[in-house]
């Protein structure tokens, strides 16, 4: 492993911990000498060679866009086993050729039984959706020229990865990986043998067959806001903010992918049913915004028949002290990195990686005066020191933001009228009847 890369394997665990509040992962390789090609959905840009690579054993080297490569990045892209990858469309027509070289490099990493991680859709789109571009075949030539390369000797794998987050760009959100069953590319010599072009052809497809049952794929992409909002009224999905607690991230995962393969499977068939359930939906989220109210307002107020919140109120009473002392662990650091990034960075897909790792940076270098002070006024103790600095402000950064956060739709909830819940606790209750109608949570749902 080079100096960087490793590095990263041993403080990505403690970044991704804190940015993420739940995280799983399904059907991962153990060993690290897997020689496997992993080809992963891109829905979040710079967040996903850190997931990807994180929750797993393998030691990696990752394909990326060839346009950050220069004199200046060359020791960082080297220390972090990044290897580029151009495309005609944006590095121009000899971007084949640069290629060559980079899949023989490529190649040589699996031969020593590393592993690669490829992007197969090739970018990330500026707006989130549970869906998926179709796959490259960069993958499957780059399987393939290898396997040639060592007279089909090795026993080099494919490997879908599927990352579903609750929603990239948030803090304290959650993501499942999901990884399927593993390719062994020796299956497809005497196809190859025969015909180079129609194995390629097959093993990409297979590939993105795989990838899908790995995600909560809707297929039509214009489907997608309509599936997010099934999610939402059903409180066990993969949506972020809108979701039961009891319910694992598992289960809401297998929940989320089900609900889409249903409607992938049945909106076209029954389109006059669904057009209908959809129209509904529609007009109820719509109510919801133009009355400046929240899902999550009209279900606490069905459950608990008020708009009450005491136990919130306690919690910012109780709750200041802890918020101010992460508010002073973490503001000056979060705030300089988010001006910064959301300056530098036009596209938003890249703030919350790049948040992450500079704002981890940023709060750990804040953050050095804790062993100082500490033992000078608390506890002449360096271990103690050691202790609360890994601890303390992340965990009390945590707090804050969450403190924050709750007071802040605590705040916007007062100014809602009571008549408004009302009516529209109404109109919810007349889309899930539909919902139920159709079978569409599994068992009945009811508020």
């Amino acid at each position: 492993m080079r100096p960087l890369y490793l590095f990263l394997r041993i403080t990505l665990p403690y970044a991704l911990s804190v940015f993420f509040k739940r995280t799983k992962t399904l059907n991962a390789q153990k060993k690290l000498d897997a020689q496997t090609i992993f080809v992963c959905n891109h829905p979040s840009a710079f967040m996903d060679p850190l997931v990807a690579a994180n929750f797993q054993s393998p030691v990696i080297y990752f394909a990326t866009r060839g346009d950050i490569f220069n004199k200046w990045l060359h020791p960082i892209t080297w220390a972090s086993h990044m290897v580029p990858i151009f495309r005609r469309d944006e590095d121009g027509a000899d971007a084949m050729k640069k290629n060559k070289d980079s899949f023989r490099y490529l190649g040589n990493v699996l031969l020593k039984k590393k592993s690669l991680i490829l992007f197969g859709e090739g970018y990330t789109d500026n707006v989130f959706i549970r869906s998926l571009k179709p796959i490259k075949k960069g993958p499957a030539r780059i399987g393939f020229e290898t396997m040639e390369r060592c007279n089909w000797y090795e026993d080099i794998k494919v490997q879908a990865i599927g990352l579903n987050y609750s929603h990239p760009k948030s803090f304290r959100s959650d993501v499942l990986i999901c990884m399927g069953d593993c390719i062994h590319l020796k299956e497809y010599k005497a196809l190859h043998d025969e015909n180079p072009t129609k194995a390629v052809t097959e093993l990409t497809r297979r590939i993105q067959d795989s990838m899908r049952s790995q995600l909560t794929y809707v297929d039509d992409k214009s489907l997608a806001p309509f599936v997010e909002q099934l999610l939402i009224l059903s409180r066990k999905g993969m949506n972020h903010i809108h979701h039961d607690a009891e319910h694992s991230l598992e289960s809401r995962f297998h929940f989320s992918r089900q609900l889409a393969q249903t409607v992938n499977e049945t909106y076209e068939t029954e389109k006059e049913k669904w057009s209908a359930l959809k129209n509904d939906v529609e007009e109820y989220f719509e109510g919801l915004e133009k009355k400046g109210l929240n899902d999550n307002w009209i279900v606490r107020y069905m459950r608990k028949g008020s708009q009450k919140r005491p136990t919130d109120l306690l919690m910012f009473i109780l709750g200041f002290p802890l918020a101010l002392l992460g508010a002073i662990h973490n503001f000056v650091a979060y705030i300089l990195i988010k001006r910064f990034v959301e300056k530098t960075f036009k596209r938003e897909v890249f703030w919350s990686g790049v948040k992450m790792i500079l704002g981890t940076t940023a709060s750990a270098l804040w953050n050095i005066p804790i062993f100082f002070l500490f033992t000078s006024y608390v506890y002449d103790s360096y271990l103690l020191a050691c202790i609360y600095y890994l601890t303390v402000p992340a965990i009390s950064g945590i707090f804050a933001h969450h403190y924050v956060s709750v007071l802040g739709d605590y705040l916007k909830s007062k100014k809602i009228s009571e008549k408004d819940i009302q009516s529209s606790l109404e109109q919810r209750k007349n889309v899930i009847q539909k919902i139920n109608a159709l079978n569409l949570f599994e068992d009945n749902y009811s508020l």
